[in-house]
């Protein structure tokens, strides 16, 4: 193939990809949905009590994904029971423990004085509805149950605050 011919069979092969790419940035837009359903979980809380999404409607959930062996889990430990203590009236507070014994997350909340609610995961399927893949993970749900953000490792003071009253 002689170089004229390479050279305009090139122009042609750009001119195609660009005019396509045009097109293709002039379809209209899927628009974003409006809200995200959370998924429903089920776990348990350290009373033996089921505690699942459907029976927290009507307020907003703080749900933090944790482990008594991840530093940055509990370094946000005393963040969230400030945050209890602050939102605790108006937002539910889920802290699922996904990997601990009953005994050792009672003497992790004992040894620290936390005393916000925790739940445990014991089976993984509430870390695996959410998918979560590193902790600590947490969610705010608004009232109606939808995801209003999510942020994944620990969150500074600040942020966690913004984080909680985001939904409200």
């Amino acid at each position: 193939m002689s170089t004229l011919k390479k050279v305009l069979l090139g122009v042609i092969l750009l001119t195609a990809v660009a005019v396509s790419g045009v097109h293709f940035f002039d379809l209209p837009h899927i628009a974003k949905a409006e809200t995200n359903a959370a998924p429903p979980f089920t776990v348990t809380d350290m009373n033996g009590q089921t505690v699942s999404l459907a029976s927290l409607k009507g307020k907003p959930v703080f749900l933090n994904f944790w482990a008594t062996w991840c530093p940055p889990c509990v370094g946000e430990m005393p963040d969230i029971q400030r945050m209890y203590a602050k939102y605790g009236d108006k937002v539910h507070f889920v802290i699922v423990n996904i990997d601990g014994t009953k005994p050792d997350v009672t003497a992790f909340m004992e040894n620290h004085a936390f005393s916000f609610p925790v739940a445990l995961d014991t089976n993984g399927s509430a870390a695996s509805a959410y998918a979560v893949q590193a902790i600590p993970t947490s969610y705010i749900i608004d009232a109606d149950s939808n995801v209003v953000d999510s942020h994944i490792g620990a969150l500074s003071a600040d942020d966690m605050e913004s984080f909680v009253t985001s939904a409200f």
